[in-house]
């Protein structure tokens, strides 16, 4: 780990994935079940990221004014799209079918105990991850997440509507 953290180049065989998102984050060791590599991530049309990174790769090129404000708290680094949050973290904007991944593993997979949604998204910026719509997307995840409903709290709702108690 600490060769890792020096970044010097280590043999194949033990070469494991870690996700760097910059200088002063936190790096996610996350072996089981993800694997993001930047290179292959291939985006679609619909992906948010892609007028950022146009923008910020070619800025004389015209754009829209709501890009031009957006990509003042987004970094392109080493060929990826990062965004400076406001603890001076560098979070990894990922794309749609990242974050899904991303979501299970935080929520079911190594580093969950089927947190709540509110939890999920603390912990995914911690790790160094963002995406915009990432507090709704963590809560409809942990709402719709089958063995958290099956398991989790039973809610105590009376058999009978409640009525009215006057006061003499």
């Amino acid at each position: 780990m600490a060769q890792i953290a020096t970044r010097v180049q280590l043999p194949e065989d033990c070469v494991q994935r870690i996700i760097q998102v910059g200088k002063k984050s936190l790096p996610s060791v996350l072996t089981r079940g993800i694997e993001i590599d930047a290179n292959s991530t291939i985006m679609s049309e619909e992906d948010w990221r892609l007028p950022l990174i146009n923008y910020l790769q070619y800025p004389a090129l015209p754009s829209e004014k709501r890009i031009r404000m957006m990509a003042l708290n987004y970094v392109m680094w080493n060929e990826e799209l990062v965004r400076k949050s406001k603890d001076e973290l560098l979070l990894r904007c990922l794309g749609n079918e990242e974050h899904m991944k991303v979501m299970g593993e935080v929520h079911e997979g190594i580093c969950g105990a089927h947190q709540g949604g509110r939890k999920m998204c603390w912990l995914m910026r911690r790790y160094g991850y963002f995406w915009p719509t990432m507090m709704n997307d963590c809560i409809e995840y942990s709402k719709g997440c089958e063995a958290c409903q099956r398991h989790g709290p039973i809610e105590q709702a009376p058999s009978v509507p409640m009525t009215l108690v006057v006061k003499p």
